[in-house]
């Protein structure tokens, strides 16, 4: 009998593939949520409650060009709402939200684009995008250069997923679909950053070609000792129309030429904590959100969030609340 062996050169969980030189991690969450309304839209009514299993595995091995790793994330939601169409309704969604390879400081394969993650996401609170800062599962070809002072650096090259012909076809193609001519698909995102553990700043710019027009952002935060913060800005190189970079707001509106958000968190206790996060754009769309965490034992958190959502363009307005209770292994 081969015993498991404890893999500590990539972080804590790992363990040693037995017969093998290969380290694998194991890790997720089941998560419950209940809520009142919906923030991201505005004819939003009634109660809804949603259940997910969150699973992820990690692989990684040491060689002579640097760790070879690669990471699957897939998530399996059940909401009584999402298929009422039929007597045998479809309530259960199934969704591949990461599978990458990362060697030497590139990484291929499907993860949130660079333009989202790179600089860092949004605030600690779930309804973070109402207005929108960027795109999330695609698949891509990126470098990142570590400076290994706290400076990174990265290119991304991002699939817009748009086919720009009719002329399609799956023979003899194991039966992916494929188009039957060249097009491009092709989205470049660029950025730098500076991260000290304390305090980081980042710059991060992304271009669509299907749309021709592209977005900048900047992000700042900090956290000193119990308080963090953030403040994040984007600008729309066409204030009149929404491109990948510059994805509006939730009812499809437009940033207009800018959008901000920003937020902070406070940690009372070990236990304790509380965030909030505002954000607005050029269109004058509005969204707040407020939330408690409570992690009254280790690995099981229990998250109410308030929040609000002013569509000016549309002259709507939308109140919506939730709890969330998530166990992480």
């Amino acid at each position: 009998m081969e015993y498991v062996r404890v893999c500590d050169a990539f972080g804590t969980g790992y363990f040693y593939i037995p017969g093998t030189e290969t380290c694998l991690k194991i890790g997720g969450y089941v998560r419950f949520d209940a809520g009142y309304a919906d923030a991201y839209r505005s004819d939003s009514d009634g109660t809804y409650t949603n259940s997910r299993a969150h699973i992820s595995l990690d692989t990684a091995s040491d060689t002579e060009w640097g760790a070879l790793k690669t990471r699957i994330t897939a998530r399996f939601d059940y909401n009584p709402r999402y298929d009422v169409s039929t007597i045998d309704s479809n309530n259960t969604r199934t969704r591949l939200i990461e599978a990458y390879i990362t060697w030497g400081g590139f990484l291929v394969g499907l993860a949130d684009s660079q333009y989202s993650q790179f600089s860092g996401y949004a605030g600690d609170v779930i309804n973070d995008d109402v207005i929108s800062y960027g795109p999330f599962e695609l698949n891509q070809a990126t470098y990142t250069f570590d400076g290994g002072n706290g400076f990174k650096a990265m290119v991304s090259l991002e699939d817009d997923g748009n086919i720009e012909d009719d002329n399609l076809s799956n023979s003899g193609n194991g039966g992916v679909l494929v188009r039957g001519s060249a097009s491009d698909w092709v989205d470049v995102v660029a950025g730098i950053k500076y991260d000290s553990g304390t305090f980081a700043a980042s710059l991060v710019g992304g271009y669509d070609e299907s749309e021709e027009e592209g977005a900048v952002k900047a992000r700042i935060s900090g956290t000193f000792g119990a308080f963090s913060a953030f403040l994040l800005g984007g600008w729309n190189s066409d204030g009149d129309r929404v491109n990948k970079y510059a994805p509006g707001d939730s009812e499809g509106i437009s940033w207009g030429d800018w959008a901000v958000w920003g937020g902070a968190g406070y940690k009372f206790t070990d236990k304790v904590a509380a965030n909030v996060q505002l954000s607005y754009t050029d269109n004058e769309t509005f969204a707040a959100t407020g939330n408690v965490q409570w992690t009254p034992v280790s690995g099981l958190l229990i998250q109410p969030e308030i929040s609000y959502t002013s569509w000016d363009a549309i002259d709507e307005d939308q109140f919506a609340g939730m709890v969330r209770l998530q166990r992480t292994f």
